[in-house]
């Protein structure tokens, strides 16, 4: 490798990983540059972020943001680019080959990354390797999820056969576990829809993690979590801490790095039961993961030695670590506890954890045990900017249900309405909500410039068929919409943005500037009814038909010739609709 110049590049978004990742090269000393960044990103304020690059976001039909990723690898000449989280890792592996300088980038071999990609391709190498696993069955229709069930038992896992897809890689796949029949028949036909998915007999314990640093499948390091606090139903946790290597699940874990010949970070994951020794792998995360902060918190700075190793060829690194060390994610640890609060205790299936035992944990903080996922007396700013997004979030689900912040949403949507001529519609897809209240407009108002856009990053897909037909139901023919994926230039160019839910504003927020003033909700020119007008998509048809009803019902108030007296009513007469 040619000199090191000491920069790195990071990608991602997150509190956790990206944040851990940009404050630990930051603190060694290195020019930590980021991208592939949202513009409202809390990690975006530590001072450890040298410098920002706003790079093209990823989409599968345009390759526009590759060649804006090359430039920018020419130009900056990074020692090393740490991707942190799928939906950055994703679209570096399926383009490798067109990277200028793949070997600065920590990306694995094609096929190293499929099998730990792909969970039934795990699965396989720890049955082959002879490592514990849960009973599993690939189901490609409902009657083998309920043949699965019939064997297994309730409650049962369904698995996406990968956490992302290649279409959007931002859109992460959950793993959704379902209690009997009534949730299998309502979860499953959606999951089977995308492709087959992968059906698990329970398994009870706790979720460990083991992680490790390897070189051509040698571990070098190696750390062990313990999850506290996890979703009821199971995910990432909220609240950790460091436990002692267990032999068993480091040797599995080993055993695995070494066949795949693995070289960079990963964390493989188990669930582990106290009361019977027992484990099983669940999967292997080829990235750095969500508890990241506890392992540097107990001694183990990773992403240094990530560094050190990929760019200064050190193999020696520390081998032992603070155990009890404690580490907690604040807004989605509050999150946590307000949902054990409420949780029903007689329902087995959920991991609740007793009131009593949550109290005592203060002691941790008390005896100096605990650590923080973002906030740090060097670098408070992410942990303010965190906080307050969560503050944000929690205070709009409540103001939306108050009359007086409904009123005020509505004089600004009416407003913006008022004196507009060039109208945009934004959701997800751009091919259920936004096409149908495009369409409806462009025929109340031929003189206006109507048009609508998607989040998802692919253009030119079709509505589902549920879609098209309710809309014919009320005269509207959907059948040569495209869809289409919003850029800078849609924004700039509209009056008005007129969007469906909070998922559709954050995105907005996140990728683009100019937005003051123009971003409203539909929902909001209606005196009732939700703000908010949920996505119909993958839901039967008689939803799809509330959906565009309602849509329709506001769009003929205030674009058809009930407009002027609509704007009237709102205070607005001295600002007519255009001509």
């Amino acid at each position: 490798m040619s000199e090191l110049t000491r920069r790195v590049l990071v990608l991602g978004e997150d509190t956790r990983a990206f944040l851990t990742v940009v404050r630990s090269l930051g603190r060694a000393g290195l020019e930590v540059h980021v991208g592939w960044c949202s513009r409202t990103s809390a990690a975006l304020s530590s001072k450890y972020v040298n410098r920002f690059h706003r790079l093209p976001a990823y989409r599968a039909d345009c390759d526009e943001w590759l060649a804006a990723f090359n430039h920018l690898l020419q130009e900056q000449q990074f020692d090393l680019v740490v991707p942190c989280s799928d939906d950055t890792i994703l679209p570096l592996q399926m383009h490798r080959a067109a990277l200028i300088c793949p070997g600065r980038i920590c990306l694995l071999p094609d096929d190293v990354y499929r099998t730990c990609a792909s969970k039934d391709q795990t699965y396989l190498l720890a049955q082959r390797l002879e490592i514990p696993l849960p009973a599993q069955v690939i189901a490609s229709t409902l009657d083998d999820v309920r043949a699965a069930a019939a064997r297994f038992g309730y409650p049962l896992v369904l698995k996406p056969r990968s956490s992302s897809s290649t279409l959007n890689p931002s859109t992460r796949r959950v793993v959704r576990k379902v209690a009997g029949p009534g949730d299998l028949e309502a979860q499953a036909p959606a999951m089977l829809a995308e492709e087959e998915i992968l059906v698990q007999q329970n398994v009870t314990g706790k979720g460990v993690g083991v992680e490790v640093l390897c070189k051509d499948g040698r571990v070098l390091a190696a750390f062990q979590h313990e999850r506290v606090h996890e979703p009821l139903q199971g995910a990432g946790s909220s609240y950790r801490k460091s436990v002692p290597l267990h032999p068993g699940m480091l040797e599995a874990t080993r055993r695995m790095m070494q066949e795949l010949r693995y070289t960079g970070v990963a964390m493989a994951e188990y669930k582990y039961n106290p009361a019977t020794g027992g484990w099983v792998l669940i999967e292997i995360n080829a990235r750095f993961w969500g508890s990241l902060p506890l392992a540097v918190a107990a001694g183990m700075d990773f992403p240094r030695y990530l560094y050190e190793m990929w760019c200064e060829g050190q193999e020696r690194f520390p081998q032992q670590y603070a155990i009890n060390r404690y580490c907690r994610n604040l807004t989605a640890d509050l999150q946590w506890m307000l949902a054990n609060l409420r949780a029903d205790r007689r329902d087995t299936n959920l991991m609740t954890v007793p009131l009593p035992r949550v109290a005592a944990e203060c002691t941790n903080l008390l005896l100096l045990r605990e650590r923080s996922d973002t906030f740090s007396w060097d670098d408070w700013r992410p942990a303010w900017a965190d906080l307050s997004a969560y503050l944000e979030a929690k205070l709009f689900a409540l103001n939306k249900r108050l009359g007086w912040f409904r009123g005020v949403q509505r004089r600004r949507a009416a407003e913006a309405v008022g004196g507009a001529r060039n109208v945009a519609f934004v959701c997800h897809g751009n091919i259920c909500r936004s096409p149908f209240a495009a369409a409806t407009v462009a025929r109340l108002r031929p003189d206006f410039a109507v048009s609508s856009f998607g989040c998802f990053p692919q253009a030119e897909r079709r509505p589902p068929a549920a879609a098209l037909e309710a809309a014919r139901r009320l005269g509207v023919d959907l059948s040569g919409h495209r869809s289409r994926v919003i850029t800078q230039a849609d924004v700039d160019g509209a009056d008005v943005i007129l969007i469906f839910d909070r998922d559709n504003r954050d995105h907005l927020r996140a990728q683009f500037s100019g937005l003051q003033g123009k971003v409203h909700y539909l929902g909001a020119l209606e005196v009732e009814g939700p703000l908010e007008i949920a996505d119909p998509h993958g839901l039967p048809l008689q939803e799809f038909v509330k959906c565009y009803e309602r849509i329709r019902q506001i769009e003929e108030r205030w674009f058809g010739q009930e407009g002027k007296s609509s704007l009237a009513a709102a205070g607005l007469a001295a600002r007519p609709i255009a001509h």
